[in-house]
């Protein structure tokens, strides 16, 4: 029979085993602990490049939102004949200056870039646009005998034709110039020329997100690896030490495999290593629900879907808002003649009929087959004509058959949320008017009247 010293020179001792197995684990521990600050690091990054994306897109939408109200003020001024909407136009233009400062403030952030020429396109396009505006507004300075204006107003010359005109004739001439196809052509190159810049700005930060997102996952892997490697080892010396502590290794290990957050149990290092992983788990979640934009669009149209309309409904301010309840006619007819590609050509040109009709801050949803809604915020019922004529416009745009799509019209239903406590009552009231409008027989613009209704 063996001695015990013949035993202990035959193989390692237990103790040394167990220091052996300790030091293994520490060493591990130590390069996990460093994966994961180069996984935090990495991460930081995909977020920095997330958020300057976000910042960038709200600068470049900044241009277009100033655009817009710009629009927003002259097309009201020539319709409310209040001069209220002249001065706060110039106020935009002449001391808040959004579209100068959105252009300022891309360019120190990108540089000399193809997503900045866009942009500074766009505002090329949007200063030409104005001196359509001046033109029109001189018109409406001389049919309302206004005495004290802008000097870039009063310093306009009209044509002699125009100068001729009645004051009325003078009105309606400066309305069609601010609504008419040549405006809205501006308008549709200058959001043409941002949708570009947003477009390169979006495929700059995706290469960035992949590069960072690539060298994370890299990290990520590499400690799962180090984290089987600490299993194996703590287990090792939690055999020795009758299995104390190894519940929380294995709990661990299974919820790594559930793609879920990690027990805060166990060890005092498996508990900073689950903290760490938890809050990495935690930003890298929220930061894919900031970019599901799939879940509440339509893909087809880039609208708002059923969804995102039911998100918007709890959201909206009534008091301000108008909600138009829109039809659009012909269409059932036009998949079942022309087929289904025909069909989503003729929902696509809706849709950009929509988008380049109304304003960039309202809200346009497709909730059914033909049914669109649009919440219009920042809105008074003074402003009815207005709304005709986006209608009216937008009519104008699908009966244009020349891109060799067959003809469509929607018929719109609008209701007021001012003195409303409920959205679905004001959606309701919207319902009623585009009941009206259709069985009237004429596809156009109806508002509620509720004198009219039986409530």
């Amino acid at each position: 029979m063996a001695t015990l010293d013949e035993t202990k020179s035959d193989g390692i001792s237990l103790k040394s085993t167990h220091w052996l197995m300790m030091a293994v684990s520490i060493v591990l521990a130590a390069v996990l602990l460093c994966e994961t600050f180069l996984a935090s690091y990495y991460f930081k990054q995909l977020s920095s490049a997330t958020d300057a994306y976000i910042s960038l897109q709200q600068d470049a939408s900044q241009l277009m939102i100033a655009s817009d109200y710009l629009t927003d003020e002259v097309q009201t001024f020539t319709v409310t004949r209040d001069r209220m909407h002249m001065d706060k136009y110039f106020e935009e233009a002449d001391v808040t200056k959004r579209r100068e400062k959105a252009i300022e403030t891309m360019r120190e952030s990108v540089g000399d870039t193809e997503a900045m020429q866009r942009l500074e396109q766009a505002m090329t396009n949007s200063v030409e646009l104005m001196d359509r505006e001046y033109y029109a507004m001189a018109l409406m300075v001389s049919a309302l005998h206004i005495q004290d204006c802008p000097a870039v107003i009063s310093g306009i010359e009209l044509l002699p034709e125009d100068a001729d005109l009645e004051d009325n004739d003078k009105i309606l001439l400066a309305q069609g110039m601010v609504h008419d196809e040549v405006y809205y052509g501006y308008k549709q190159d200058i959001r043409r020329e941002i949708e570009s810049c947003i477009s390169e700005l979006e495929t700059t930060t995706h290469s960035v997100q992949e590069s960072s997102g690539s060298m994370m996952n890299g990290r990520l892997r590499f400690v799962r690896i180090l984290v089987i490697a600490q299993t194996i080892a703590m287990i090792g010396v939690l055999l020795m030490t009758s299995y104390l502590g190894i519940n929380p290794i294995l709990k661990g290990v299974e919820r790594i495999k559930q793609d879920s957050k990690l027990p805060i149990i166990g060890s005092h290092e498996f508990r900073y290593l689950a903290r760490n992983y938890n809050k990495m788990y935690e930003a890298f979640q929220n930061s894919i629900a900031q970019l599901d934009y799939e879940a509440s669009h339509d893909k087809l149209t880039g609208l708002y879907n059923k969804d995102g309309y039911e998100v918007l409904r709890e959201s909206i301010d009534l008091e301000s808002s108008a909600v138009l309840k829109m039809d659009a006619a012909y269409l059932k007819d036009i998949g079942d003649v022309y087929g289904t590609e025909t069909l989503e050509k003729t929902l696509k040109k809706l849709a950009d009929a929509l988008k380049g009709t109304f304003r960039s801050e309202d809200y346009l949803c497709r909730v059914g087959e033909s049914d669109f809604v649009v919440f219009m915020i920042h809105i008074s019922p003074k402003l009815r004509d207005l709304i005709e004529n986006k209608v009216e416009h937008i009519n104008d745009l699908l009966a244009d058959t020349s891109d060799g799509l067959p003809e469509l019209a929607v018929c719109a239903g609008v209701a007021f949320g001012s003195g409303l406590d409920a959205c679905d009552e004001v959606v309701a009231r919207a319902e009623k008017a585009l009941k009206q409008a259709k069985d009237s027989g004429s596809y156009s613009c109806l508002f509620y009247e509720p004198e009219n209704q039986d409530e």
